[in-house]
């Protein structure tokens, strides 16, 4: 394939600030590395600015399809009339579609305008239910000439029982997502002490995402009120939105820890690694978790890291070396676990040095391009 022909489109429901946008962001990046001219097809109209000019900064071309989101036949015609137009003009030898829900409208359309066609699964296996589960496969064997899974968890899930040497089994590629571990390196720790008039001796434990039940701010919101019988002086920061965050707010008051537990909403993309190295410990509590983004964020800073021991959370966190696992949903174990943490200093700093070291070796942004450049080969 001669430079010139090498154009690549990764197809996008919205272009916010969750795990899905920065791991697109991460593989435009590396496929511009690698030769390719990319753009970024975003469908509906939900589009955070700071996002967008991340995008830009790094030369990748967006296009903004600007639909409403909706049911039914005609927006599904309207999805397909537009996708198909924006992907004509391109057409791209690489069409990479980075989600497959809402609708799988954008997969039937994009076989029509490429040469290949990978998609990519950034949830649990489990996420899936069986109906579901035997569409995917069928797309994976028989549609797409690839389905990029970001842990080996997920596709294990996806494989189940298949024989190795199965059609299937062959179309199936792990490819982990990526940090820059130089920026997280280098970022200046929040003084979230400072903004929120905490003191200075008071220890600090935050959560980064978003306020979803399947992320589990609520169990870790239950925790907090046992941690903080014990040790009352713990402050809380949660940063992020969503549609859980009245119902976590009703939480905290009915546990008295109105004023020990800080919403202080969404930060700029690039002021994430600045919140986390503002925390003593960074806790990710998830029900569910496809990769573990806000995980691997949390170590490559060099924070002690406590998580959930999820679907691909126990494949990213090493347990008792780069982080600590406990069982999901459970509140209680997580105290036992934070109470020890917030009593031994020294565990917190050798978890934190071995964490930001796997974090570099793993999944930094070389280690990334090796494995989507073996992928793409």
């Amino acid at each position: 394939m001669f430079a010139s022909d090498k154009k690549a489109a990764l197809l996008l429901p919205c272009l916010l600030t969750g795990g899905t946008e920065v791991a697109t962001l991460d593989t435009a990046t590396a496929l511009k590395v690698l030769g390719y001219r990319v753009s970024v097809i975003v469908y509906f109209d939900e589009t955070d600015p700071a996002m967008l000019a991340a995008f830009k900064q790094e030369g990748i071309t967006v296009t903004l399809l600007g639909l409403k989101r909706a049911g039914g036949v005609v927006a599904a015609i309207r999805l397909a009339l537009a996708l198909g137009n924006a992907l004509l003009k391109l057409r791209p030898s690489l069409v990479w579609l980075q989600y497959m829900t809402p609708t799988l409208v954008p997969l039937l359309v994009a076989r029509l305008f490429t040469r290949r066609l990978l998609a990519a699964v950034h949830v649990a296996a489990g996420h899936y239910k069986a109906g579901a589960m035997g569409r995917l496969r069928w797309l994976a064997s028989w549609w797409c000439d690839g389905l990029v899974c970001v842990s080996h968890t997920s596709a294990r899930g996806i494989l189940g029982q298949v024989p190795a040497h199965s059609r299937l089994a062959r179309r199936v590629k792990v490819l982990p997502n990526a940090i820059d571990t130089e920026v997280a390196r280098n970022a200046v720790a929040t003084d979230w002490r400072g903004q929120l008039g905490i003191d200075a001796e008071s220890p600090v434990i935050g959560y980064v995402g978003r306020l979803a039940h399947n992320k589990g701010v609520d169990v870790l919101l239950r925790a907090a009120a046992q941690v903080n019988e014990q040790h009352p002086e713990c402050h809380w920061l949660i940063v992020g939105d969503g549609a859980e965050k009245a119902h976590l707010q009703h939480i905290a008051e009915s546990a008295g820890l109105a004023r020990k537990v800080h919403f202080v909403g969404n930060v700029p993309r690039d002021a994430v690694y600045g919140a986390m190295k503002g925390f003593d410990i960074a806790v990710v509590p998830s029900r569910e978790e496809g990769f573990g983004l806000t995980a691997l964020e949390a170590m490559a800073c060099g924070v002690p890291l406590v998580a959930s021991g999820v679907d691909a959370l126990r494949e990213v966190v090493q347990d008792g070396e780069t982080g600590v696992l406990f069982t999901p949903g459970d509140a209680d174990a997580l105290t036992v676990i934070l109470m020890r943490l917030l009593a031994l200093q020294e565990q917190r700093q050798a978890l934190a040095v071995a964490a930001t070291r796997h974090a570099e070796a793993n999944y930094g942004r070389q280690a990334f391009l090796r494995k989507i450049s073996n992928l793409l080969n």
